[in-house]
C-alpha cells in the first residue's frame, strides 16, 4: 500500500483491545508490531501487513508510547456507563463466585473481561454521602482508604445471566483499571485464599514491608495508602 495511513491514537486502550494482543512471544518483531497496531487501530492484521513499513513503524512508535505508559490502577468504587460499580472483596464472595472466578483465572488476561464481570457488580445499597469523587478516563471514582471503601456499599447478588452480559461490557473498560483489579485480586486474594474469612485489613497486617510497598503502588489512585493506617485499629467490614 503506497499511500500513507494515519490513525487516531486513542486516549485509553480498552480491555478488549489489550486482549487482542494475545501471546506475542512466538512472533517476530515485525509480526508483534502488526498484531499490536491491528488490535488498537481496528484494521485487520492482513490489512496492516500491506502498509508501507516506514509508515507502519511510525504508527507503532506512537501507539507503543501509549501502551508503555499504561499503569494498573485499582478502583474499589467507580461510576461508568451510567452505573456505579463496586469491587467484591474475597471475604464477601460466595462459593459460586469463587468457583467461577478460579475457572477463568486459568486463562490469564485472555479472560480478563470475564474475571472483571465477577469482581465488579452494580452497587444496590451504599453510604456515599461523605465520599469525595474524582473524574478520570471519562469515569468518576471514589477517593478514600481501600479497606474503608469496602464498607460503604453492598453489591447486587451474584447471578450468572447478568454476569454474561457484563462480560461484553467490560471489554470497553480502560485496561489500566482492568489490570489494577486483576493484579489486586491476585496479589491480595490468591495469596491469602487459604483463609477466606480474613478481612482486608488483617491481610494487610500480615504483609511484609516490600509487599505493602507493592500494594501501595496499586492503591495510589484511590489515596488508599495502607502503610499509614496499619498501626491504627481498624473496624472489621
Amino acid at each position: 500500500m503506497s499511500k500513507n495511513i494515519t490513525i487516531e491514537i486513542p486516549e485509553t486502550i480498552t480491555v478488549g483491545q489489550y486482549q487482542k494482543f494475545g501471546t506475542l512471544d512466538h512472533l517476530s518483531n515485525t509480526e508483534r508490531i502488526i498484531r499490536i497496531v491491528s488490535a488498537i487501530s481496528g484494521y485487520t492484521e492482513q490489512e496492516v501487513s500491506k502498509w508501507n513499513v516506514a509508515n507502519l513503524f511510525g504508527i507503532y512508535k506512537d501507539l507503543n508510547e501509549r501502551v508503555e505508559s499504561l499503569q494498573a490502577e485499582f478502583l474499589p468504587i467507580f461510576e461508568w456507563e451510567g452505573q456505579t460499580w463496586g469491587f467484591q472483596p474475597l471475604h464477601k464472595m460466595t462459593a459460586g463466585e469463587y468457583i467461577d472466578l478460579e475457572a477463568r483465572l486459568k486463562n490469564g488476561v485472555g479472560s480478563l473481561n470475564q474475571v472483571l464481570a465477577i469482581l465488579y457488580r452494580p452497587i444496590k445499597e451504599h453510604k456515599f454521602d461523605g465520599l469525595e469523587w474524582k473524574l478520570k478516563h471519562n469515569l468518576k471514582y471514589a477517593l478514600g482508604k481501600t479497606e474503608n471503601l469496602f464498607k460503604y456499599y453492598t453489591l447486587d447478588d451474584y447471578d450468572v445471566e447478568t454476569r454474561s452480559w457484563r462480560e461484553e461490557q467490560f471489554k470497553n473498560l480502560p485496561i489500566g483499571l482492568g489490570l489494577g483489579a486483576y493484579n489486586f485480586f491476585l496479589f491480595v486474594g490468591v495469596k491469602y485464599s487459604n483463609d477466606l474469612s480474613t478481612s482486608f485489613q488483617k491481610v494487610v497486617n500480615k504483609m511484609t514491608k516490600e509487599e505493602k510497598k507493592k500494594l501501595n503502588q496499586l492503591l495510589a489512585t484511590t489515596d488508599g495508602s495502607i502503610l499509614s493506617t496499619t498501626s491504627q485499629k481498624m473496624g472489621e467490614s
